[in-house]
């Protein structure tokens, strides 16, 4: 399929009522037409706003928009669309020449993998295009591509770690995109890697943190409320060998603070900061000194929002964990969107009706910044922590997003 079929596709979906939509979106190979189309339509946007912090957050929140697709009953989902564009800032950019290059002719994956970091490194964006267009033709290329992409920007934390959020949106969302689409994204994410503002930069130390009692005996989320460094970052050190279960860790803690906090004018960062940490966990496994950086990369990013005290408009976790001892037992709580409801509609196995439910409610007229990632990183998170708490991540939606 060409770009502009693709283009003419999308703009059938859309003058399509509700009805036709959803039956458009029911048909997997249809559907995969309309988000092709859609990065078409949208790419010249996406370019454009590549050294745009605030409105490469109105990009994410699209791609995480379409990467829910899946999720999201088809007659629903163009009224979500309609009105997640709303935040969009205009004007749109016209692409570079590059995007019409041809491929480079195919060489052995080590030989392309190395002549992509070096122009990834130079900024080269007359090196890249060929290359990325012709290893996007070949599935072990493909996937190779992906990962260094991933990798390439897993670490780094500058606004919570948003480029890490939009290539993990853009990789779910176009996982069905032909190879000249996908190669087509891979550019813009590039573009967006290079336009933005590096983030801090963090020493990952050598060792683990010695035995001291006061580091192992406060737990992540008790330094964080009382804003004790040393306590937290020698309880990461400790835990430095098992970087990805110190990333889950980190997330547990995160989400507590969140609970405890409530939004506030943070509330967007916050959002980031969960969605980051999610993500993470669900990202190829990388070297361990690649895990490990990432880890301090994100509890240095964590260590921001510490010293609070709790908000005092929710109840503690003693209270939380109770009523999830029972909840769904007896009749449903009086309103769905209290914590209460929340509980009881994923005890009941309901959950995925609450969240479109509380979507409906949020995202329609007009989509407050940051929601789609986190409405799929919720629904997510328990699936990619595990453990007994599990249960507590949907609260967070209901506690940034309440209305």
């Amino acid at each position: 399929m060409t770009g502009q079929t693709a283009l003419e596709a999308f703009r059938r979906w859309r003058e399509a009522g509700a009805a036709g939509q959803g039956a458009v979106l029911a048909d997997p190979a249809q559907r995969r037409e309309v988000c092709e189309g859609f990065q078409a339509f949208f790419l010249p946007y996406w370019w454009g706003k590549a050294a745009e912090p605030m409105s490469l957050h109105g990009v994410v929140d699209l791609w995480a928009l379409f990467a829910a697709l899946g999720e999201i009953p088809g007659d629903r989902f163009g009224a979500f669309l309609a009105a997640q564009e709303k935040e969009l800032s205009p004007p749109w950019q016209a692409l570079p020449d590059a995007f019409q290059w041809a491929a480079a002719e195919p060489l052995p994956i080590d030989m392309e993998m190395d002549l992509l970091a070096t122009a990834m490194e130079e900024r080269d964006l007359a090196k890249v295009a060929p290359l990325i267009f012709s290893m996007v033709e070949d599935e072990g290329a493909r996937r190779a591509l992906l990962e260094r992409l991933g990798q390439r920007l897993a670490d780094d934390n500058y606004e919570q770690g948003l480029r890490t959020i939009l290539f993990a949106q853009w990789r779910d969302a176009g996982a069905g995109l032909s190879p000249r689409s996908l190669g087509a994204g891979a550019l813009a994410l590039l573009q967006c890697h290079w336009q933005l503002p590096a983030g801090l930069t963090v020493v990952v130390p050598e060792g683990r943190a010695g035995h001291d009692g006061r580091v192992f005996d406060k737990p992540l989320l008790h330094a964080l409320r009382e804003r004790d460094l040393p306590a937290f970052m020698g309880r990461i050190r400790a835990m430095g060998d098992q970087p990805l279960d110190a990333i889950r860790q980190l997330l547990l803690s995160v989400t507590l603070l969140i609970l405890e906090r409530g939004a506030g004018a943070d509330r967007e960062a916050l959002a980031r900061l969960y969605v980051w940490l999610v993500t993470l966990l669900t990202m190829p496994q990388r070297s361990l000194r690649r895990v490990r950086r990432t880890l301090f990369s994100a509890a240095a990013t964590t260590f921001a929002f510490a010293g609070w005290k709790a908000a005092g408009d929710w109840p503690d976790y003693a209270a939380l964990a109770a009523y999830h001892a029972q909840a769904g037992a007896s009749a449903a709580a009086l309103s769905p969107l209290s914590w209460q409801g929340v509980l009881d509609a994923y005890a009941m196995g309901a959950g995925m009706d609450w969240a479109l439910h509380f979507a409906e409610i949020m995202a329609v007229p007009t989509t407050p910044q940051g929601f789609w990632p986190l409405w799929r990183a919720v629904n997510r998170a328990g699936a990619v922590t595990g453990g007994p708490l599990s249960w507590i991540h949907p609260l967070v939606l209901l506690r940034l997003y309440a209305p």
